[in-house]
């Protein structure tokens, strides 16, 4: 397995979660478990969130600065 810098695994982390949130991006009457990926986008969010918030380089790797609007929760 290959070992980033810290750095490089924020970037990879939110690469991630952002394909998570694009993948269960449809309204939630879509799914037949509408609560259980309504948790799991919301948990998505906020991650991303909190990274954004706390990451003086996050705009750099593609989190979008409404993110909350892009990915209703």
């Amino acid at each position: 397995m290959q070992m980033y810098s810290g750095e490089q695994t924020l970037v990879q982390l939110v690469k991630l979660l952002l394909e998570f949130l694009d993948e269960i991006n449809e309204p939630l009457e879509h799914y037949d478990n509408a609560d259980f990926v309504l948790g799991r986008k919301t948990a998505y969010v906020e991650c991303l969130e909190i990274i954004q918030e706390k990451w003086i380089n996050s705009a750099a790797c593609g989190i979008p600065v409404d993110i909350e609007k892009i990915y209703t929760v």
